[in-house]
């Protein structure tokens, strides 16, 4: 039996930030020169656009006659003065013509009192001491005493006397980037428009910050390189290409391929070969997959451990696929003579190659991510303590984009473990929506850790509770129900617009399953009855049913008698608890034998005004519990139970008196109900 505590998802993922926010904290990175920036680099330093900025001269922006606007504002002095009889030429001597990419000017007259032009095509060079563009549709050309003049169309004088002013159709120089503005921040993810402006600034060479580089090592002696030499028990290695691969996806890292290890070969042998690939190769994270199970072989931690000094922060996770992975970082004096220290970070992951696969996606790219990209420290007092840059890193990480999802199929719930389940996730329209955007989800198959086919065409993994009675209460997650699903390609433009740590749903479903659910109880009450007495009956039966005082607390309970015309106000006054996460409404069930309000009537009645306070309906789980409660007292059936967010804030379930044991059957799945319909 393994001697680790099996931890929860989001818990593992917290140790892995903290582990790797100290790596920041370290100032574990370094940067290269390269004179082929790519999209998805990083910057190491702010890029500054030379002098005289860009264009670097002026340039025309259409095709046409370049000209002085000293000349045109003469020649609009004389078109005013003239009289209405009279009539006007506008007309220029042709000094030459410059096509865009000419660098040898045509040469001027020396009589600069002539009133001159030079034809220039879009993007060609203004000459000295020409300052507007004529567009040439606006011109003809024509020739007098052999020489060469343009003309302004007679029915254009107006117009282009009117709109020709000191820079008309030019681009002057440092007009697009300014001399010494910052093209690409320090700290910048390269992105294409940033290819554009470094080659308008001329820079082919800049300071990237270095990749991480990844290890991914397979350890079996069952594992061949080809498919070819798999005979007598031998399986082609699928976990090094398809890690290899997946990591090339992720742009944070440089994938290192590590090859194959024997079960085999001894502690030493292995230690000083990983000790090669840490420290003078120069892995910053390291993977293997296989050896770090219970078997009578798996002995990678013993390596990690013994071999190499490492230090484990978890040995098993509490989720399908994945139980054995495990998490070491290894520290060691750095070279620098400072007494700093280097530290690696080790995943010790399953075999099964799905295994492998899920836990890195959930694990390793947020690490690299985190690594690579670090964490906006701008808001952080300066100077800041380890313990508060570290805290900081945590809650500010970015991780997997998420979004809730439909069932579309019924799928069976395992009673061990939570399961990352893959799944296709589609888009549905829906005009009539809140959001006019759904999601549902479809399972990609039969979900076995050696199966590879169930990652294929997966878009996402949907975080499913575990089932039967110490689970959820349910051993099948029903088609119509909704659960969050872990996005395996990001919705996000870039590093900086996603899904932080602190307000994903995955870190949420944590904190609800750890913590005691607060409860409220509003009685909807027919009048005649000891409506007090039966308010503390009821309240104990939700309390027993839910797990008792150790799952839920009590935080208030009253009394509502809704059948009259303040129904809407009074109802709106019983839910609006402060500081409750679920209010149970529950409506009397029995007739009383004097009282003029029918049960089923006044189910009805509750139902229709819950609808008008709730935000966000939930309508698979209010189905749920009704069958709940009828196979627990058939009459239950007659009521219209009801599940939604009130103000925001609290869960609320209507439901009645009649079979409110079946209560139990939805306990499992509060804490998730809570973090489902609380997401924005």
């Amino acid at each position: 039996m393994s001697m680790h505590r099996m931890v929860p998802v989001p818990e593992a993922l917290e140790t892995v930030l903290i582990q790797t926010a100290k790596c920041l904290w370290l100032h574990q990175c370094c940067s290269e020169m390269t004179s082929t920036p790519m999209v998805g680099q990083i910057s190491a330093s702010d890029i500054h656009a030379p002098y005289p900025g860009y264009p670097n001269y002026n340039s025309s922006i259409m095709d046409g006659y370049a000209v002085r606007t000293r000349d045109v504002v003469e020649m609009k002095r004389l078109y005013d003065d003239m009289n209405e009889n009279e009539s006007f030429t506008m007309s220029f001597i042709l000094e030459g013509k410059v096509f865009a990419g000419d660098d040898k000017m045509p040469s001027s007259s020396s009589n600069t009192s002539l009133q001159s032009a030079v034809y220039v095509t879009t993007g060609a060079i203004v000459p000295n001491g020409y300052d507007a563009v004529i567009p040439v549709e606006d011109t003809e050309t024509y020739s007098e005493d052999g020489i060469s003049r343009m003309r302004i169309i007679d029915g254009k004088v107006a117009s282009v006397l009117a709109t020709t002013k000191q820079w008309t159709w030019i681009r002057p120089v440092g007009c697009d980037i300014a001399p010494d503005t910052i093209v690409l921040g320090e700290g910048e993810t390269i992105q294409p428009v940033h290819m554009a402006l470094l080659a308008q600034c001329g820079v082919d060479k800049l300071p990237v910050k270095c990749l991480p580089r990844v290890g991914v090592l397979s350890t079996g002696n069952e594992l061949s390189i080809s498919a070819d030499q798999c005979q007598g028990g031998k399986i082609p290695d699928a976990n090094r290409p398809l890690l290899l691969s997946q990591l090339s996806t992720y742009g944070n890292c440089k994938p290192h391929d590590l090859g194959i290890v024997s079960d085999d070969d001894s502690i030493e042998v292995l230690s000083d070969k990983l000790k090669t690939a840490l420290w003078s190769d120069g892995i910053d994270v390291l993977i293997s997959t296989g050896g770090i199970s219970m078997g009578e072989k798996d002995n990678m931690e013993r390596v990690f451990v013994e071999g190499l000094g490492g230090k484990v922060h978890f040995g098993r996770m509490n989720m399908k696929p994945g139980k054995p992975t495990t998490f070491i970082t290894i520290e060691k004096e750095s070279n620098d003579g400072n007494g700093t220290m280097c530290r690696k970070l080790i995943f010790a992951l399953p075999g099964n190659p799905v295994s492998a696969s899920v836990c890195t996606e959930l694990l390793v790219r947020p690490c690299l991510d985190m690594l690579y990209h670090g964490v906006d420290t701008s808001d952080l007092p300066t100077p800041a303590s380890e313990q508060s840059f570290i805290r900081h890193c945590i809650d500010n990480a970015y991780v997997h984009d998420e979004l809730v999802a439909t069932l579309t199929k019924d799928v069976n719930l395992d009673k061990g473990r939570p399961e990352y389940h893959r799944v296709t996730v589609q888009r549905i329209f829906h005009s009539n929506a809140k959001h006019q955007y759904f999601y549902h989800a479809t399972s990609t198959g039969v979900q076995r850790s050696s199966r590879v086919m169930s990652l294929r065409s997966a878009d996402g993994l949907m975080m499913l509770p575990i089932g039967g009675p110490q689970g959820c209460g349910q051993d099948v997650a029903q088609k119509g129900q909704e659960f969050p699903v872990l996005l395996y390609r990001s919705c996000s433009l870039s590093i900086g617009s996603g899904v932080r740590f602190k307000d994903s749903m995955h870190r949420k479903s944590m904190n609800e399953s750890s913590k005691r659910i607060s409860l409220g109880v509003v009685f909807c009450a027919s009048g005649k009855e000891d409506a007090s007495g039966r308010l503390n009956e009821i309240s104990t039966t939700l309390m027993h049913s839910l797990g008792g005082e150790n799952h839920v607390k009590l935080v208030n309970k009253v009394v509502c008698t809704p059948g009259d015309k303040l129904m809407v106000q009074r109802l709106n006054e019983a839910v609006a608890m402060e500081n409750v996460d679920v209010i149970f409404v529950v409506v009397v069930g029995e007739l009383c034998q004097d009282s003029t309000l029918v049960p089923f009537q006044a189910g009805l009645n509750v139902a229709h005004t819950l609808r008008q306070i709730i935000t966000k309906r939930a309508d698979a789980m209010a189905m749920r519990l009704r069958r709940a409660a009828a196979s627990h007292d058939a009459r239950a059936a007659l009521f219209e139970n009801v599940v939604g967010l009130v103000r925001d804030s609290s869960v609320l379930i209507s439901c009645t008196d009649i079979g409110l044991e079946a209560v139990t059957d939805i306990r499992g799945l509060l804490s998730h109900l809570i973090v489902t319909l609380k997401k924005d």
